[in-house]
Order: C-alpha cells, then structure tokens, then sequence
C-alpha cells in the first residue's frame, strides 16, 4: 500500500503490485487483468508463467460472457486438476493444477483481477492467500481508480494544451489568411506554418480544377525540397476517397500508401494522412503530410489540425477565389472600355474618311499607338490578280514598301481566307513550320497575330502584328480587339471602295458627256460641210481645240496608190506641210495596217524605232514628242487614214483621249466619205 501510494502511474502500479505479489507469494505464475468496459476486453497488464513474463492479446466477449466476467466480484478459487478443465486457458498457456482469482473493485465496478496459479499441486492456495490477494486487490483498486483518474486528468490537460497550442496555430494560419486575397499567398501561408507546426518536410496542398479534370500541385515539399510538379489527373483511389466521403485519410503503413496512388516522380512513404479543403459545397483540393521513416505516424491530433486548417483553407480559397472572379471581371470591364474607346476612336476617324489608303493609314497608325508596336501590317487581297498588296507595313518602326505577292498554300494569308478566323503563332517555331511565313527582306518574329478583314461573303485582306522581342505575347485581349477593328476596318474599305468607284462612274459620265457635247459640236460643222479640205481642217481645229494640244495630224491613206499624205500637221501649234509618203513602217503604217488605236506612254523613241517609224520633229532641237496616241479613221473595215496627238511629256495619255480620238475619227470617217460622193454626184452632173 504503501508503494501504490507513492506511484499515480497505472503501469508502474500494475508492475509494483505483481513484482511483490510474485516475491511475498513465492511464485512465479501471477497475473494481473484490466477490464476495458469500453471495448468489452481483458487487457493482459502483467502476466507471468514459469517465471517469464508473457504478453497476450486482448480476449474479446460477447455480451453473456461480459455480463459474468463484469459482475462477478467474490474469490474464485481452484483446488484440483479435474476442477482446472472448466476453467478456460489462455492461448499458449499451461493448464495448472490449482489457481485463485480475486476480483480488483473500484468504487461502481469491478475493473479486473488478480490471478496466482500452481503448476507442482493440487490444494496450493488458503484462506491465508485469499485474505492476502482480497486485500491487496482492495488497495490496488483504489490507487488504479486513482491512478486511471489521474491519467484521465492529465490526458484532458494535454489535450486542452494541445488544442490550445492548434488553437493557436489555427489563428495565426487564419489571420495570415484573412489579411491575404491572393490564392497562392494563401497557400503558401498554410504549408509554410504547418511544416513549423508539425515539424515535417514532406507536405503537399493540392487544388482540383473541376474544369478540366485536373489536380494542380500548388505547395509540394518532399524531404525539405521544394517540388514543382505539372498538372495530372487524379489518382483514382485516393482522390474518390477524399470526394466521397469528406473525411481525412489515413494510410498507415507502406503497402497501404503504395495501394492509394503515389504522384510520378515522388518517393512511396511509410504513412501518409489526407484530408479534404471543401469550398462552399464540394471539395476542391487536399492537405496531405507524409512520413518517409516510419509507419503509423500519424494519430488523431494531426488529422484533428489538418481537418481545421483544410476548412478554414476552403473558406479563405473560396474568398480569395470570388476576389480574384470579382478582379478579373472587373479588370475584363476596364479592358473593354479601353478596346471600346479605342475601337470608337478608330471608326470615328474612319467614318470622316473615304480615302482608301487614308482609312488605312489611319487604322495602321492607330494600331501602332495602341499597341505600342513598331511592327505591323495590313495586307490587301485582289481577288482578280490573285495578289496580296502590302498597303501599310512596319517592321522595327520604319516603313516598308513591299512588292505584292501571291499567296501561298498554306500561308498565313491563305490559312485566314480559308478559314476566316484569327491565328496566333506563339513561338518562333510555329512561324517557321507555317509555308511562306516570313516576308522576302523582313526578319522572323517570336510570336505574331493575325486576324481576317471580311466584309460580307468577301475576304479582303488580314492585319498582322509581331513581336520580335518574346514568344505567347498575345492574348484573348489583343485577338478581340484586333478582330472587332478589322471588321470595322472591312467596312469601311468597302464604302471607300463604293465611293471610288460611285466617283469614278461620276467622273465618266461627267467626261461621256462633255465628249458627247464635243462630239455633237463637231458633227453639226461636219453636216455644214461638204468640201473635203474644209472637213479635215474642222476636225483638226476642234481636236487640238479640245485637247488644248499644239502636237497632232491627220493622215489620209489612199489603198489604189498604197500612198499616205498628211493634209493637216500641227507642230508647236504651228501648220507645216507633209509630202506624201508610201505605206511602209511608222507609227502611221502600223495603225493603218492593225485598224487598231496605238498608244504610247513611255520609251516612245525606242517604240518608234521598232515600228521603223522615221520622224518628222527635229530630235536634236528636241521637238520630237515622248508619247503618242493614234487611232484609225475607218471604212467598213478598212482603215483609210490615222488622227494623232503627240505628247511633250511621258504618261500623257489615258483611255480617255483614245476613245474620244476614235469617235471623232469615225464622224470624220463618215463625213469624208459624204464628200467624197457629193464631189462624184457633181464630177458627173458636169459630164
């Protein structure tokens, strides 16, 4: 007693109590068992048989069983061998020859017993040794209720110090938390205090993306080093574990962790426990800690903190989450305002313009400002020529002037007229696989944008912008943005485009008509006329009248004598005579002999010379013209003379004085012929 009064250790009173059992008593077969009223079990707290102390397992009861081991509280004492086969033997036990068992009471019930047994013989135990044992097992009783509610005080004492010690780890990761918005600060918050916390260097928090399937790895430590590990599908056993049941996982041993799934790359541990982060209503990611030197080594206090921290992690997540949402939609809003407010200024100053290149130049110059690019380019597409023409191109901000070029197979151009959708090349990789993808003289891009200009069904050119400096440098933003500018941009060319040709059409009708009224000018003195000479000096006046030119002539061809004269030649707005010259090579010739206009805008001496024409000018004076247009004056269809004008600059002549020349060549045309019966009606009147 007075040794278990000194001791408020449960084990060490057990083993004080059976050491001077075994010593008092002389023996060396004893045993002390503890009723576990909780799991309905005999604990073998001291056991010895034959002197060696032995440990067995826990037996388990039913409920009769239990309800006769519990409540039975006198000695049970066995004095023979025939009475020993009654009683039950512990497995890997002798059977002994006699034994006695007193019940161990406490103050409501019976909390086990002291057995002491005989292997050499019968009737070994008295009266003497059941006093003896009664009153030891009373003692005992009593210090072990003391001792068990000692235990009992002192474990609810480490507890609540170990709840207030995670308590207070708990704040301090909330507070850490509730001052951040940022998702992987948060994150890096809770593993950084946790492996304080609990001492460790293998720890992982995990993030699902419901999306697209996928656990992103967000804080990964494994013996002390810090892990960056991509993207992958869940492991299955695992991951269905933590979803389903919402409940932290356990795998204590090695074979257990190997059966659960272990990430690529990353050792097996000995024992690992997970627990879920559920936000709002499912769970979205997972803390796990491992420990690679021993099994089993983690308890309830470690999941009890994880369980914590993981719910106030998916609170905090969730938030920072929704921030985040509330961030980006309102960044997406500031952003479309600024593309909106880009995109009116550009279609405000489109809308002033109907100048094709202005809106061009326009559109182009925008771009560069908004961009801040040095390097960009609207291309034009002529679907009739199969041409890209390259209206606006920059290359490390200096203009271009590049030369057209048809597009190639599989090109960028092609690719966005087939297609009519945006691309991105990202690297300078994927520019150089695509065919034709950099411009003769240009350099290769990191990564460049290009979007289609449509208007309607039609495809008219593209807008590229580059980036020689980075590779992925554009985004959702600049796609959108470019795309909404190009359809824009598309619209507008073609109303530009109208309008040209609504003016050009204008313009034609306004010179159809004042030829007409030329035309009919020359006709009504024509009717008047009917003598042949006065006709050709009429419609040599009203040419060079009309053109305002000072260089022209008027060639007859007579087909009976293969001869040409040239009764009307104006030089410097001077009249000289021509003699007569026969059909041969010129310019004169060559118009007659093709009954086709003939004009000539450039290298008119060489073009001269090839058409073998000799000219009439003084070339050393430098009176001889540098282009020249010559239609046929036509009968049926035959050519019976040439009207010329004769330019004193290069590219003086349009389709416009062609087709004027050819009217009035043929009125004259007719006119001459009018002359010529009128002067046989009055040759053979006088015969």
């Amino acid at each position: 007693q007075q040794g278990v009064a000194a001791e408020l250790d449960f084990r060490k009173i057990v083993d004080l109590v059976g050491d001077k059992l075994r010593e008092v008593l002389k023996t060396d077969e004893i045993g002390i068992r503890w009723l576990d009223h909780d799991e309905r079990v005999t604990r073998y707290l001291y056991e010895y048989e034959h002197g060696v102390r032995l440990e067995i397992a826990p037996t388990q009861y039913d409920d009769a069983g239990w309800e006769r081991i519990s409540t039975r509280r006198e000695p049970r004492i066995v004095n023979t061998l025939a009475e020993a086969i009654n009683v039950a033997i512990l497995p890997g036990t002798d059977m002994a020859k006699s034994s006695l068992s007193v019940q161990i009471v406490g103050t409501d019930r019976v909390l086990g017993a002291i057995v002491v047994e005989s292997y050499e013989r019968e009737y070994a135990f008295g009266a003497s040794d059941i006093r003896l044992l009664t009153t030891v097992a009373s003692s005992m009783g009593v210090a072990l209720e003391n001792a068990r509610l000692f235990d009992e005080t002192q474990r609810l004492l480490k507890e609540t110090e170990q709840r207030a010690a995670e308590l207070a780890v708990i704040n301090s990761i909330q507070q850490g938390m509730a001052a951040k918005l940022e998702f992987q600060s948060i994150v890096d918050l809770a593993g950084d205090k946790l492996r304080d916390v609990l001492g460790t260097d293998d720890i992982g928090i995990r993030w699902f993306d419901y999306t697209t399937r996928l656990v992103h790895y967000l804080y990964d430590f494994e013996h002390g080093v810090r892990l960056t590990i991509p993207p992958a599908p869940p492991a299955k056993s695992s991951w269905e574990a933590l979803t389903s049941r919402r409940e932290p996982t356990v795998r204590n041993t090695q074979a257990e962790v190997a059966a659960g799934g272990v990430v690529p790359g990353t050792d097996t541990a000995k024992s690992v426990v997970s627990v879920p982060i559920i936000g709002s209503d499912r769970v979205i990611g997972g803390i796990t800690i491992e420990s690679f030197e021993r099994e089993h080594a983690y308890g309830e206090s470690e999941v009890r903190l994880l369980t914590t921290v993981a719910s106030s992690m998916g609170v905090a997540l969730e938030n920072a989450r929704l921030f985040a949402e509330t961030q980006r939609l309102y960044s997406e809003s500031e952003q479309r305002a600024a593309e909106l407010s880009v995109i009116n200024s550009v279609q405000h100053g489109m809308a002033a313009k109907l100048d094709f290149q202005a809106i061009v130049d326009l559109v182009g110059d925008k771009l560069r400002e908004v961009f801040a690019t040095g390097d960009m380019s609207i291309r034009w597409y002529d679907e009739k020529a199969n041409l890209v023409h390259y209206l606006y191109a920059y290359e490390h901000g200096v203009r271009l002037t590049v030369p057209a070029s048809t597009p190639t197979p599989g090109g960028l151009g092609e690719t966005l007229m087939r297609t009519r959708q945006p691309l991105v090349l990202n690297t300078a990789a994927d520019y150089s696989r695509m065919p034709g993808g950099v411009v003769p003289g240009t350099d290769m891009s990191q990564s460049m944008i290009g979007v289609p200009i449509v208007s309607g069904d039609r495809f008219l050119g593209n807008i590229t912008i580059e980036n020689y400096e980075r590779e992925n440098a554009f985004g959702e933003a600049d796609v959108r943005l470019l795309t909404t500018i190009a359809a824009s941009l598309g619209n507008a060319l073609e109303n530009a485009r109208l309008f040209a040709e609504t003016q050009r059409l204008y313009k034609e009708s306004e010179q159809r008509a004042a030829e007409l009224a030329v035309i009919n000018s020359v006709q009504q003195g024509l009717a008047a006329e009917l003598d042949f000479n006065a006709i050709i000096d009429l419609v040599g006046d009203k040419i060079a009248e009309i053109f305002g030119s000072k260089d022209m002539s008027v060639a007859l061809y007579d087909p009976q004598s293969n001869v040409t004269t040239m009764p009307y030649y104006l030089e410097h707005g001077e009249r000289f005579p021509i003699a007569p010259f026969q059909m041969g090579k010129g310019l004169t010739s060559h118009v007659i002999q093709t009954r086709r206009p003939l004009v000539i805008n450039k290298d008119f001496m060489r073009r001269g010379v090839e058409l073998g024409a000799g000219f009439i000018g003084d070339e050393s004076a430098g009176n001889v013209g540098k282009s020249y247009v010559g239609v046929p004056i036509l009968k049926g269809d035959e050519a019976r003379g040439v009207v010329a004008l004769y330019g004193v600059e290069e590219e003086a002549f349009d389709d416009a004085p062609g087709h004027m020349l050819a009217t009035l060549a043929n009125t004259m045309g007719v006119a001459l012929e009018n002359a010529r019966l009128f002067d046989e009606t009055q040759r053979r009147a006088r015969e």
